[in-house]
């Protein structure tokens, strides 16, 4: 088993234990790591359950799944605010 694959399974798992405790769900890890339309589905669970934790392995698992298509996240410049003409100086 590859390292991502490893990792996926991982992370599927983790899945599997928070969805159980949170919501009573029960998921098919192996499953989700083979197919990519369930995976997409049982992200679309984990988001709807107010939890961090599953929000943030969601994310992870998007990342790491050979399978899913990769989502490009467009992480917006932080703009410099240029010095005010007149700062400490009279007009």
């Amino acid at each position: 088993m590859s390292a991502d694959k490893e990792a996926l399974f991982s992370l599927a798992g983790r899945m599997h234990v928070l969805l159980r405790r949170e919501i009573n769900r029960i998921i098919d890890v192996e499953w989700m790591c083979a197919d990519p339309v369930y995976a997409k589905e049982v992200i679309k669970l984990a988001r709807t359950v107010d939890s961090d934790e599953l929000h943030k392995l969601a994310e992870r698992v998007e990342e790491v799944h050979p399978r899913l298509p990769r989502i490009e996240r467009f992480v917006a410049p932080i703009p410099q605010h240029e010095e005010s003409k007149y700062v400490a100086t009279l007009r």
